[in-house]
């Protein structure tokens, strides 16, 4: 499979400022020296070099990932204002232009997770087919909710595509596209479900965004640790530092340092840093991802764990 990230924020879209861009203009041509600047080549070189809070972004869209399957068939976890960009991508590549399919899995429906459904072209497309899963019984309700014509011009029987829902418990398993799919419940306000993706191979893939894991739960930890164990990429929720986490209990997220304490203990082989908080800026985000890989290496050095922030264009292939 291959996991592609559309969608990174946590909570509030948080798209980047022109004084952001001028900060990172200015900043570039601090660095770099007149050799930098001599050909393409040494442009390209230089620029390689730069950490991505200077060369790019993490992005400011909220949660939105596509799987890609063995058998070439869309899976899309949550909607939230990054799949505005996925969907004008898949057309791009010849996808849900009509007669064809996708399904969604969505973790809950807090507006960050399902505000960019409207604006997602294919599902207005006659001749697509969506198949909606979910833990939560009642999704299609909350879906058509936020489309009433006070929220919105348009209402959720106005998308002409085919929808069809899938509802699921966690002590069921579902097959999507040849992908084994399970579920566990994880503590946020209102509830939230961590996905489970498996394929024939063997190669696993765990979604765990808006849990908050702190040292409460940390004591009874035994039930996720299992449930994690062996995954080949874990992305988990790590909205905050560790010292917010200890300031804001039951706000529903998790910390870096938490994080990687879960992915040692469950012989995690990637873990991806994922719910970015709408305050943190790309040097910020740098300096959370920097603070994990220390944490790490002063906990766990020979532990072959690699740990990375999650961005918008990141891809993953298993």
């Amino acid at each position: 499979m291959i996991i592609r990230f559309w969608g990174v924020r946590g909570s509030l879209a948080a798209p980047i400022t022109a004084h952001h861009v001028e900060e990172k203009i200015r900043r570039v041509l601090e660095l770099a020296s007149p050799a930098d600047l001599l050909s393409k080549e040494a442009i390209t070189s230089f620029m390689q070099n730069l950490p991505l809070s200077l060369r790019g972004t993490y992005g400011g869209n909220t949660t939105c990932v596509e799987i890609q399957t063995s058998e070439n068939k869309t899976i899309i976890i949550d909607a939230g204002t990054g799949l505005r960009t996925l969907g004008n991508a898949l057309m791009a590549r010849g996808k849900l232009t009509g007669k064809d399919e996708a399904a969604f899995f969505f973790t809950h429906s807090h507006w960050d997770h399902i505000q960019g459904l409207m604006f997602f072209v294919p599902i207005f497309i006659p001749g697509n087919t969506f198949h909606f899963y979910s833990c939560f019984p009642d999704i299609e309700t909350r879906l058509r909710y936020q489309m009433v014509t006070t929220h919105f011009p348009l209402t959720f029987d106005e998308l002409n595509s085919a929808k069809k829902f899938y509802p699921f418990t966690e002590e069921e398993s579902v097959d999507a596209y040849g992908l084994s799919v399970s579920a566990k419940a994880v503590r946020h306000p209102g509830g939230c479900y961590s996905y489970k993706f498996k394929q024939a191979n063997g190669k696993t893939f765990i979604f765990c965004s808006d849990a908050e894991f702190n040292l409460e739960i940390l004591e009874d930890i035994g039930p996720f640790i299992d449930y994690f164990f062996g995954a080949d990429v874990l992305v988990f929720d790590t909205q905050y530092t560790f010292e917010e986490s200890l300031q804001k209990i039951d706000w529903g997220h998790s910390s870096a340092a938490i994080a990687t304490d879960i992915a040692i203990k469950s012989e995690v082989k990637k873990l991806v840093l994922y719910h970015h908080d709408p305050s943190y800026d790309d040097t910020k985000m740098d300096s959370v991802l920097l603070q994990a890989i220390k944490y790490k290496s002063m906990m766990a050095p020979n532990h072959p764990l690699e740990i990375v922030a999650a961005y918008e264009g990141l891809e993953i292939e298993l």
